[in-house]
């Protein structure tokens, strides 16, 4: 006796459709530069003009907010139509355990990141010179055009980096990477997007091949959070919390890029040892952090298997007479992808 309809198979292959999904994703960050263009254009220049918001670092920020509606939006498309699932399965869902699991992963997340950046801190503090000069002038001189408490603009680029990291975790570490595994090994996956991500960085400022491989290792870091929990919830978290902390907590460059910060914090010595202009990304101290992150986490999952495309329904067999019927146990659904957050 059948169960029920056999699931329906993702069209084409795995790679054909992450090609088509990064093509749509540089077709939404397309638009946005043009909307910007096109709001700049009706404001007579006022954007563009020196020390308008086009010119700034944090513009960068706003274009992810922007970015982000239309880029779920596509991606619900991809996974509807072409994958033939539910968000759920490429980790927009609650970890296991729920929202106080959700809860819990934000405080412990946010604690690793500031201790990861406090060994760093130390370790390159003890192979290079590091200068505190105080709260940093854009923090004591507020800007006239922000009347409210710098406080509040910290807050705001934090939930920016938290979108930003989102959208990004959502890209590579959602769809590419949940794409790929129907072909290859997790750990295959996910060193083939996390190589993509660091492609992704290639053309930002003070980039160097540390940086690189940093953001590869940072990419396997992320994907064996999402790996273990089956949600891009903790990743999403460490990523936003990672990218504040180097820019506005630490103050120094994140990716090459300085915004708006706390205090003013200057690391002299060699490039290699500091990250440069880069930051701490950069640098080849992180390099080893990060190296033996990515192996502790990813050494109980390297050799789990493909995850392959959803599987058919199987064939009940045919049912006992009820006196010899075994008592039945509730089971959950094949390929359960949990609660989603949407």
């Amino acid at each position: 006796m059948e169960t029920g309809p056999a699931s329906p198979r993702p069209l084409w292959h795995p790679l054909a459709r992450s090609v088509l999904y990064m093509v749509a994703y540089a077709a939404v960050q397309l638009a946005v530069v043009l909307l910007f263009s096109l709001l700049d254009w009706a404001l007579g220049g006022v954007l563009s003009a020196e020390g308008g918001l086009a010119g700034s670092n944090e513009a960068f920020l706003l274009a992810t907010v922007l970015a982000a509606p239309p880029m779920l939006l596509a991606t619900w498309l991809f996974v509807r139509y072409l994958d033939r699932r539910g968000l759920g399965s490429i980790g927009i869902r609650w970890p296991e355990g729920g929202r106080g699991k959700a809860a819990l992963q934000v405080l412990t997340t946010a604690l690793a990141v500031a201790a990861l950046l406090g060994v760093w801190l130390a370790l390159t503090a003890a192979l290079a010179e590091v200068r505190f000069e105080g709260l940093s002038k854009p923090f004591r001189e507020p800007s006239p055009g922000w009347p409210l408490p710098q406080v509040l603009f910290l807050a705001l680029l934090l939930l920016g980096f938290l979108v930003q990291g989102g959208l990004e975790e959502l890209v590579v570490r959602g769809y590419i990477y949940r794409a790929l595994k129907e072909r290859w090994r997790p750990w295959l996956a996910a060193l083939s997007s996390s190589l993509l991500f660091s492609l992704l960085h290639a053309t930002n400022p003070s980039v160097s091949w540390v940086a690189l491989v940093n953001i590869v290792l940072a990419g396997l870091v992320l994907a064996a959070m999402v790996e273990r929990s089956g949600s891009l919830w903790s990743a999403t978290v460490a990523h936003g919390f990672w990218n504040w902390g180097v820019a506005c907590a630490l103050s120094l460059p994140v990716s090459g890029i300085r915004i708006f910060r706390l205090f003013d914090l200057s690391i002299a010595g060699d490039d290699r040892v500091t990250g440069g202009g880069f930051g701490p990304e950069g640098s080849l101290v992180l390099t080893t952090l990060g190296l033996l992150l990515a192996l502790a986490l990813w050494a109980p999952l390297w050799r789990r298997s493909p995850t392959g495309p959803l599987p058919p329904r199987k064939t009940a067999p045919a049912a006992l007479p009820a006196e010899d019927a075994p008592p039945t146990q509730p089971s959950a659904p094949e390929d359960d992808p949990g609660p989603s957050l949407l």
